[in-house]
């Protein structure tokens, strides 16, 4: 496992954050867990504020685009997602709006 260093403050940060964190998963998480999830959302809400003023035309032919250069991810990760089912989509939804995601058994194997 990689390592960082933050400072003293943020690291205080987080481990109070991690209280909040546990509270609406409802279960308790490890510190590195707890500074992925932080991370992994920071990423996540930066990349849909580039993305939010693009075009849905823009963001349809770039996505066809991703298909075209690496079919096994892309088309696999559709048909994942359409297997998952509105039950699924609708947890993760309040989840996204809660601002926690928790990381997909996908994304965890991905990596």
């Amino acid at each position: 496992m990689s390592q960082i260093a933050i400072s003293e403050k943020m690291y205080a940060r987080v481990e109070e954050f991690k209280q909040v964190i546990e509270a609406v998963i409802e279960e308790e998480i490890s510190f590195d867990g707890c500074v992925e999830l932080i991370l992994g959302q920071g990423i996540d809400s930066m990349l849909a504020d580039l993305l939010r003023s693009v075009d849905q035309t823009t963001l349809l032919g770039s996505f066809q685009q991703l298909g075209s250069q690496y079919p096994a991810q892309v088309y696999r990760y559709v048909a994942e997602t359409l297997r998952k089912g509105t039950a699924v989509q609708e947890r993760e939804s309040m989840r996204r709006r809660l601002g926690l995601l928790l990381p997909t058994r996908g994304a965890t194997e991905a990596q």
